[in-house]
């Protein structure tokens, strides 16, 4: 009677290991896939983060130009607005020349991004798979139009969502130009 206790105890240990064994598998699955999760709602936040940091970066390069300029003339190249900025706020003196900066949408690259003066403003990161796009308008018609409506339009490749700024510019002086 002894050795068939001894056959049934070592029959239930095999069964009570495949069990177990079974529920250890399903419990680490279940943690890899909250865990995966986890990490794809970061990543994504992440992402979020940077693409809003970009646009931030970009409206204010954007708002501080327009702000200190002695002209801005918004016009159309390739299906994009443009800004052709004078100002000689950079330069520290009101003496000095005028300088001229452009902002553009550049589409040659594989992300749409704004270049100022030839350098790009947003997505020139391996990381950061950003569209960027910006538009501008003056307020109104008026030759004497110092207000300007600023509007940047930001999405994440992998993220579905689209984050806008947008925000209305006034020009602080005027400065005869030679």
């Amino acid at each position: 009677m002894n050795k068939q206790k001894g056959k049934n105890q070592a029959g239930s240990i095999l069964l009570e290991t495949l069990l177990s064994l079974n529920i250890y598998v399903f419990i680490m699955m279940s943690i890899s896939v909250i865990f995966l999760a986890v990490l794809h709602m970061y990543l994504k936040n992440i992402y979020q983060m940077e693409l809003r940091s970009q646009m931030r970066f970009a409206a204010e390069c954007i708002i501080q130009d327009i702000k200190h300029a002695d002209s801005v003339t918004v016009y159309q190249e390739s299906g994009h607005d443009a800004i052709a900025i004078t100002t000689r706020a950079t330069a520290g003196s009101s003496e000095a020349s005028a300088e001229f900066i452009k902002y553009r949408q550049d589409d040659l690259a594989f992300f749409p991004r704004i270049i100022k003066k030839g350098q790009p403003l947003t997505g020139d990161n391996d990381f950061c798979y950003t569209y960027v796009r910006f538009s501008c308008r003056p307020l109104s018609e008026n030759k004497d139009n110092r207000v300007y409506l600023l509007e940047l339009k930001g999405t994440h490749q992998f993220s579905s969502q689209y984050f806008y700024l947008d925000t209305a510019v006034t020009r602080l002086g005027s400065r005869s130009l030679n």
